[in-house]
């Protein structure tokens, strides 16, 4: 009966005889599958006496990234290996080594530099732009635009509409009267007789028998052999030099209206004969 008794407290006491007492116990948590900048490797355990943990971090090539040493007390513990305070700058395969009286522990992470780009240092507030800054940098942009655009298409927005702009006049289809009536006018200016837009040839007729037709070749200043393109560019000329709206003389409208006149007349081929022969006789 001793015996059986002295066998069972044998066994007790091996079983809870503290083979660990004075084991050290150290982990390192490496659990995600890309690994940044921001990221960070836990190493924790539980020791018993003073240790100094040496932490070593190996590129892809094989170089030495990081090499730092860690005083831990006695006590459970955990140290947090921050990547953002080592010079990471490659992407690919890192090896993360830990060393502590004579054991090793090693795990690979895969880092990705990618994440690191930025090319303005947002801690830096001398070099970014601030939201509000933003806003009013594009505010006084787009003002500029839309005053730029405004004053270059001035001339249209307060240009004041003429009857000649609204009614279907024949004249429109004239190049010349056309090239002389354009946008510069801020009041049109009827340059014919009695409200009619042409001389008619009847009217031509008995100016002719009344014998009150002016010299037209003196009025446009050219010569009685002129060719019918000279004269039309000698009325160019002259109704550009002699337009109400340009020239503010008193005579300026009665002057253009015998410009106007004589053209009729002179670029007319059946109304210059009949002009030179009446004038001839």
């Amino acid at each position: 009966m001793n015996y059986k008794y002295g066998v069972s407290c044998g066994i007790l006491f091996l079983l809870f005889l503290p083979f660990n007492a004075n084991a050290e116990s150290v982990s390192m948590s490496v659990d995600l599958p890309i690994y940044t900048k921001s990221d960070i490797i836990t190493i924790y355990g539980s020791i018993t006496s003073e240790i100094t943990l040496q932490i070593s971090i190996i590129g892809p090539d094989g170089e030495i990234v990081a090499d730092e040493s860690v005083l831990i007390p006695p006590s459970d513990f955990s140290h947090s290996v921050i990547l953002s305070d080592y010079d990471l700058e490659r992407s690919g395969v890192h090896v993360i080594s830990v060393m502590y009286d004579g054991n090793q522990l090693e795990n690979e992470f895969f880092y990705d530099s990618g994440y690191n780009v930025n090319p303005m240092d947002v801690s830096n507030e001398h070099d970014t732009i601030s939201e509000s800054d933003q806003i009013f940098i594009f505010s006084i942009s787009g003002i500029v635009i839309i005053g730029t655009v405004i004053f270059l298409a001035r001339h249209s927005i307060i240009r004041k509409k003429t009857e000649y702009d609204t009614g279907e006049w024949d004249s429109k289809k004239n190049r010349d009267y056309e090239k002389y009536h354009s946008d510069w006018m801020s009041d049109e200016v009827n340059f014919e007789r009695d409200g009619k837009k042409k001389l008619t040839d009847e009217e031509f007729r008995k100016s002719l028998l009344a014998n009150n037709l002016p010299n037209y070749y003196e009025i446009l200043q050219i010569q009685k052999n002129t060719s019918q393109a000279e004269i039309k560019n000698q009325y160019r000329h002259l109704a550009k030099k002699w337009h109400p709206d340009r020239e503010k003389s008193p005579g300026a409208e009665r002057k253009m209206m015998q410009i106007n006149m004589a053209y009729e007349v002179l670029s007319n081929p059946k109304r210059r004969k009949m002009y030179d022969q009446h004038f001839s006789e």
